[in-house]
């Protein structure tokens, strides 16, 4: 995969199945259409952004995983489920961990409805609150590239980019594809991600944003001495200067707590 996929705001699957031949098309069409934007898969990601409160540190909000996981078990929800804490971040973000799930739809939507009936939901919810201010965003999650490993820590590049105004979204989505069949081996995951909701204009620095994981920070400094060294720079400034406007990557550390089995 070439190696702008550097260039990307934790990553389970969603289906439906058709009721009458009518219907088998239109499953059909939007199948292909999923396709076109993606290795085949498209979920949820819920993203809550956190600010640390006076007084806590980053070991209380990595203490919060087990409640969490409690929860979840309650729930009978499975996601991809981890925290981001900083590694290389622009001191212009306020955010000081992200938790982040990544999960079908369905499954998402079923784990908001326990969450907000039961008690141990408002239980968890009291922990974050005691810990951090936090916000949600969701997003729709198009996955380009994956690489299943069961390696749980690792870390993970966010970058926002925007649309050059000449270039039809069919042909940016198209570029996404033909790039995602050429993947880097330092890389183990890169993805799409839309927003969808509790994000509005001029909270992000772009329309979508590349996810891009590493399976350590040596596979991603890799990454990087190959861009430098190896003339994968010359890929970067295409897609820069012919495809999207970037802001910039900022590297976290990702730690997963759960993941779907396979």
């Amino acid at each position: 995969m070439f190696r702008l996929m550097n260039c990307a705001s934790r990553l389970g699957l969603i289906f439906f199945a058709a009721w009458s031949s009518q219907s088998a098309w239109a499953d059909h069409h939007a199948s292909g259409e999923v396709n076109a934007t993606s290795n085949g898969t498209v979920e949820a990601a819920q993203l809550t952004l956190c600010a640390l409160n006076p007084g806590s540190t980053l070991a209380d909000a990595e203490n919060l995983i087990p409640d969490i996981q409690a929860f979840q078990k309650e729930a009978g929800y499975t996601p991809f489920f981890g925290i981001l804490t900083p590694m290389f971040v622009s001191p212009q973000s306020k955010i000081d961990f992200i938790l982040a799930d990544f999960a079908p739809f369905a499954d998402l939507a079923a784990a908001w409805e326990t969450f907000l009936q039961s008690s141990s939901g408002a239980k968890v919810q009291a922990s974050i609150d005691d810990v951090a201010t936090c916000t949600r965003t969701l997003h729709r999650y198009f996955h380009q590239h994956t690489k299943y490993v069961d390696d749980m820590n690792r870390v993970l590049s966010i970058n926002w980019c925007t649309k050059n105004e000449d270039v039809s979204l069919e042909n940016l989505m198209a570029k996404h594809r033909s790039l995602a069949e050429s993947a880097s081996d330092h890389i183990i995951h890169w993805g799409i991600a839309s927003p969808a909701w509790g994000i509005r204009q001029g909270d992000v620095a772009g329309e979508f944003a590349h996810f891009t994981g590493y399976p350590d920070i040596t596979a991603a400094l890799a990454e990087q001495q190959d861009i430098a060294a190896k003339g994968d720079w010359k890929e970067r400034r295409d897609y820069f200067d012919s495809y999207a406007t970037c802001s910039g990557e900022n590297l976290w550390r990702f730690d997963l707590a759960s993941m779907p089995a396979l």
